[in-house]
């Protein structure tokens, strides 16, 4: 929700490609400056209290920014600055979600709880798009950003009884630069864990940030279709996750659960490519599901992976890197989709990132070994 709200918002703004890019790049360059303090912080303080501020900065920024848009003084640099500063509570908050998991569970149940925690995330990416595109139908853009700090509200109550085992790190904190050097390190040291960022990082930069600045504008432009219309695509493909996830959350484990991964990687790919040519909104629409039934897997599975195959100690830092490359990627994408969209095209620069996830899908089927034998449960199988 607000992403699709931000986004909409540049398009009232600015029709610019570049524009819309710029503010995909603001609501995500936070993560690439703070995600990797953020995780070290996570492995420092108490974690619940991280969740609390993070969710009380979101609050306060989205309902800020539904004045600002309701009072008529909304411009391009306000835009900018309610960006950046509500991406900056994501950089705090979100390696400290993602961390929390592995402490709550056996290790034998982890897929279990990866998948079963994305679901709520996926339902809100069913709910939050198609909620966002009727507020902004009947209330305008401001109405979506109030509907957001709304949700924020209910999510501090929901955070109350939540209790996080401390994690023992008696004579072992040391200064954060060397904190954040040793999770740099055993990421770069860990062959399948390093491939599973890097292709993450990828992913982020050519699909994601493409999907988010130039998903509206092609609905917008060459569907013409308005702001609820464009927002079903998201919740077909929030519908398509929620139910891989079931599926995925049925298994207690996957021996070749890395070679899965590579596949949807290849999957998806394709997938993006053939949304840069489809003509039809009904065929875009089922193209979306798909693709978010095959995120599904992806997601769940390269996250399963990495945390299967981390220490407890470092887990905060390691899910900072994970942040960073799954976020921090798509604000440059976002960035690079908008200017390749002025010199371009959408709808081939679309194609493009689809066939370069190919490519990239292929290479490591071919070249990484570890991370084909990598199990959901830790370890690599035979």
């Amino acid at each position: 929700m607000r992403q699709f709200a931000f986004t909409w918002l540049a398009l009232e703004l600015f029709s610019s490609g570049k524009a819309l890019g710029l503010i995909i790049f603001a609501l995500g360059l936070p993560i690439l400056v703070f995600g990797l303090p953020a995780g070290a912080l996570a492995d420092r303080i108490d974690r619940r209290l991280l969740l609390f501020a993070s969710q009380v900065g979101g609050f306060v920024v989205t309902l800020l920014t539904a004045v600002l848009v309701w009072t008529g003084v909304m411009t391009v640099p306000l835009t900018m600055v309610m960006a950046l500063a509500l991406g900056a509570t994501v950089a705090f908050g979100q390696p400290v979600r993602v961390a929390i998991v592995p402490s709550l569970v056996e290790p034998s149940r982890l897929l279990n709880a990866v998948t079963l925690m994305s679901l709520s995330q996926n339902v809100s990416m069913i709910a939050g798009p198609a909620i966002g595109g009727v507020m902004i139908a009947i209330g305008g853009v401001g109405a979506a950003f109030a509907g957001q700090s709304v949700l924020l509200g209910i999510g501090l109550i929901a955070l109350l009884p939540m209790r996080v085992p401390a994690i023992d790190r008696a004579g072992q904190q040391r200064h954060m630069v060397a904190e954040v050097r040793e999770g740099l390190a055993f990421v770069v040291g860990h062959p399948g864990i390093r491939t599973l960022m890097l292709v993450l990082m990828t992913t982020a930069l050519v699909m994601a940030g493409t999907f988010m600045t130039l998903l509206p504008k092609i609905a917008k432009e060459d569907l013409e279709i308005g702001a609820l219309e464009t927002s079903l695509f998201f919740t077909a493909m929030g519908v398509g996750m929620l139910m891989s996830s079931l599926l995925l959350a049925s298994f207690s484990r996957l021996d070749r659960a890395g070679l899965w991964f590579i596949v949807t990687l290849i999957s998806g790919g394709v997938l993006n490519a053939a949304f840069g040519v489809s003509l039809w909104y009904v065929a875009s629409l089922a193209i979306m599901f798909a693709t978010g039934w095959n995120a599904g897997f992806f997601t769940n599975l390269n996250l399963t992976l990495i945390q299967a195959n981390t220490p407890h100690v470092v887990m905060g830092r390691v899910m900072s890197i994970y942040t960073l490359a799954m976020a921090g990627g798509m604000p440059l994408g976002g960035l690079l989709a908008g200017l390749m969209s002025d010199a371009w095209g959408s709808r081939e620069w679309f194609v493009a990132c689809g066939l370069s996830l190919v490519a990239v899908g292929i290479a490591v089927l071919l070249t990484q070994p570890s991370l084909r034998h990598m199990r959901s449960s830790g370890g690599t199988g035979s």
